[in-house]
């Protein structure tokens, strides 16, 4: 198996700047919990951020897994401590950024669509305290469109390090106006009955 093979290769850490880093390294260790068992068990477990590191801890086989830019590691005592094992995209497809959908939600006036993608930080707006409490700021994709997030503070932790130009990840569901949309729901559900979306920026995950 292409996964064990690699636990024994040497490969230089490096650190990069992939687009879409949490939702492929979500991908990568859903992957390697259907594909490795053994390895990676109960299915399932928590993504968290641990310096510069994105990892999951299986405590039945006392192991981690873990990503920093495009680089993937393991660690344990049946990896013989901390691997390199190569990059994401040697397991899985990588996800694309959704411009092209968000570009096409917008045109079609569509809304209550679940998104993902990754933005630039243009423009800081007050919170909106009315209601659910909501921090509020524009991004801008690479496909030069606008969008909203408005993310419930009630729920999630506010992002008080957030700065002009700071690339944010982003996953919650879309809804249209005329500026280019609105992102909502970037943050756990309670009650377990929606998606739980999330925003990463600066290696913390929000939700």
């Amino acid at each position: 198996m292409k996964f064990i093979i690699l636990l024994f290769l040497t490969v230089i850490p490096a650190i990069s700047s992939a687009e879409n880093f949490l939702i492929n390294s979500n991908k990568l260790f859903n992957f390697a919990e259907v594909s490795y068992p053994a390895f990676f068990r109960p299915a399932g477990a928590v993504t968290v951020t641990l310096d510069d590191y994105l990892v999951r801890y299986y405590p039945d086989t006392d192991v981690y897994i873990g990503t920093r830019g495009e680089e993937v590691y393991v660690y344990g005592k049946v990896f013989n401590g901390l691997s390199s094992v190569g990059i994401i995209g040697d397991y899985i497809e990588l996800k694309a950024d959704s411009d092209a959908l968000l570009a096409q939600l917008f045109a079609d006036g569509q809304s209550d669509v679940q998104v993902y993608g990754t933005g630039t930080v243009i423009t800081i707006l007050p919170d909106d305290l009315s209601g659910s409490r909501h921090q509020r700021f524009i991004v801008i994709l690479k496909s030069g469109q606008t969008l909203l997030i408005a993310h419930n503070i009630d729920l999630a932790p506010r992002i008080d390090t957030l700065s002009i130009n700071d690339r944010i990840e982003f996953f919650g569901e879309y809804e249209w106006n005329d500026k280019g949309g609105i992102i909502h729901w970037t943050h756990h559900d309670p009650q377990e009955m929606h998606v739980n979306g999330w925003i990463f920026h600066n290696h913390v995950i929000y939700q």
